[in-house]
């Protein structure tokens, strides 16, 4: 039997993924983040600052010369403006940037060196199959719908999520409509389970990231492309959402990421 041949544009995929996850601000490497809404005060597990924000919208950080934070290049000593997209600057050359506007920012804090810590070294993946590329169908949902999901904090909580769209596939002529998360502005999600979870991938699902179309759109759906949760990468500071209610494919979805990859045990 012939392998199948794997196009081009997957290849260029699976080396992306890697940029994402391992790259200069892969994901892996991040140490800390925090999404800022309130005035606060707010604090990060380990990296030192107290992060408000002022009645007119804007971010800032109070710390003393001691704590070693630096904004857009220049040492902390009372109370500084963080511009949206300011380099920060930590002790043990961990970086990080903030963006946002009007009381509402993402504050990320990468550490260069932990991807060496953790001996992340890959990413196992099942062999490509063509058989499970389909075109599918964003359909409308109601104005502003938020569905209420789980979330991987500790202990563990629940948050209503906006779902501004559902899916719509058909696989071995049965059609499954599966609930789009919104999570972030600008990044739309399908998270699923199927009947692989807990003995050759994770318990908890996987992604599948989707583009910003409207109900009606076409799209191919890919679940080759499927991936690991960013909980893997670092559960304390990745409390990502879980799979919806209805969002459960009852098969074996043998294709896409299935595991961590680490130096010293060989996979996760």
């Amino acid at each position: 039997m012939t392998a199948p041949q794997i196009p081009a544009d997957y290849e260029a995929w699976r080396q992306s993924r890697w940029e994402e996850v391992a790259g200069a601000n892969g994901k892996a490497k991040v140490a800390a983040n925090a999404k800022i809404t309130d005035p606060g005060p707010h604090t990060l597990p380990g990296i030192p600052g107290e992060w408000r924000t002022t009645e007119a919208g804007d971010l800032t950080v109070t710390a003393n010369t001691a704590d070693g934070v630096q904004v857009a290049g220049s040492l902390v000593d009372g109370t500084s403006p963080v511009p949206s997209g300011s380099s920060l600057e930590f002790p043990g050359n961990r970086v990080g940037f903030a963006s946002g506007v009007d009381g509402s920012y993402g504050l990320v804090v990468m550490d260069q060196h932990r991807l060496e810590h953790t001996g992340l070294t890959g990413i196992d993946t099942f062999p490509y199959d063509p058989a499970w590329v389909f075109e599918s169908q964003y359909r409308a949902a109601p104005e502003g719908r938020r569905i209420e999901v789980p979330r991987l904090t500790s202990p563990r909580s629940t948050e209503a999520i906006l779902a501004p769209v559902d899916l719509a596939v058909t696989i071995n002529d049965t059609e499954y409509v599966l609930a789009v998360l919104q999570d972030f502005p600008g990044q739309r999600l399908v998270i699923f389970t199927d009947e692989t979870n807990g003995d050759s991938t994770p318990t908890i699902g996987r992604w599948l990231v989707l583009p910003l179309l409207e109900p009606g759109s076409t799209l191919t759906l890919d679940f080759n492309k499927a991936t690991l949760s960013h909980h893997h990468l670092n559960p304390d500071v990745f409390v990502c959402p879980l799979s919806p209610p209805g969002n459960h494919l009852p098969m074996r979805i043998e294709v896409g990421e299935s595991a961590l990859i680490h130096a010293a045990t060989g996979q996760s």
